[in-house]
């Protein structure tokens, strides 16, 4: 009876280290033989050096990546976009390359992380997705003046205020989420324009390939207004341009100029082409700053879609 005990026993020990050895071969050894499943890739920045163009990743950022996790940012927000449909608003923009590849546009990866330790996948998302937020929202403003006081920027929001926190961590905050893109994905060619604000800027800047053309619609056409209204409210617009359309300034608690423009005065003093001109390529001073408006051109509006924002926004010139 006891020898029979012993050899179960024997028997069973066996299969169980067996079994074991099997699950780490499998899920540790086997995936360790596919570098291509850990290896960085081009989308993943070095916070502890290098970004993936090759450019010396600034203190600041890699200060603000250790206040996002300090202050337990990870707890509502994810870095990881997921292959379901819902999470395609949070992908960065697909871009072609001149090679004919198309970089961007997709879920998150495995090698996406490949730089990243730890790596803040987060568990839970009661706010928006970040992993490529600096795509979203490229304004330095915009992120310190929503997390003083978010209900400023986003109506319906839940996040507590960080206004406790000191001026240079809530640069160095902002300064993080700006980097957190898909650096596959080149930097757009943002619309330059002189001075402080846009609404100075003339025809004279317009470039050529945006001169000539000519809007489809007309600021009569109900249906096209009503399809502006639906993009403004699915893109987040006026979290910078305002509730009320009129554009955010210092008392709103936007840093410093250029600021968010006045859709209104806009509507008024634009052509059609150079306010559709604004809307495809996004903004930027010629010193290099800028609003941080980004190119809805390469964010994945259409044509017909930018043109009906361009088409709201002369109506709104007509309507005071």
């Amino acid at each position: 009876m006891g020898n029979k005990f012993e050899r179960n026993a024997a028997l069973i020990g066996l299969g169980a280290f067996l079994l074991l050895t099997f699950a780490v071969i499998i899920t540790v050894a086997v995936p360790l033989m596919q570098e291509d499943l850990y290896a960085a890739s081009p989308s993943s920045p070095r916070y502890s050096g290098m970004f993936p163009d090759g450019k010396p990743i600034s203190p600041q950022v890699a200060r603000g990546r250790e206040i996002y996790i300090r202050e337990g940012c990870f707890y509502c927000h994810t870095q990881q976009v997921r292959t379901l449909p819902n999470d395609a608003a949070f992908q960065a923009p697909a871009v072609t390359l001149d090679d004919g590849r198309v970089v961007g546009g997709r879920p998150t990866r495995p090698e996406d992380y490949g730089n990243d330790n730890p790596a803040l996948l987060g568990s839970q998302r009661t706010g928006p997705d970040l992993k490529y937020v600096g795509h979203r929202l490229p304004s330095k403003e915009w992120h310190i003046a929503h997390l003083i006081d978010p209900r400023s920027t986003e109506p319906n929001s839940i996040m507590p205020s960080y206004a406790h926190l000191p001026p240079d961590e809530l640069d160095a905050l902002a300064e993080y989420l700006l980097v957190l893109r898909d650096w596959a994905v080149p930097v757009q060619t943002l619309a330059k324009y002189p001075g402080p604000n846009i609404l100075e800027a003339t025809d004279d800047i317009l470039p050529d390939e945006y001169r000539d053309l000519q809007n489809p619609y007309s600021i009569d056409d109900a249906a096209v207004l009503a399809r502006a209204q639906e993009l403004i409210e699915a893109n987040g617009c006026l979290q910078c341009h305002g509730a009320d359309m009129r554009g955010m300034t210092a008392a709103d608690g936007w840093g410093s100029p250029p600021y968010p423009t006045n859709w209104f005065e806009a509507g008024k003093v634009h052509s059609e082409q150079f306010i559709f001109w604004v809307i495809s390529e996004g903004t930027l001073k010629e010193d290099g700053s800028g609003s941080g408006m980004p190119s809805w051109r390469l964010n994945g509006l259409s044509d017909e879609d930018r043109w009906a924002l361009t088409t709201y926004i002369k109506w709104l010139g007509t309507q005071e």
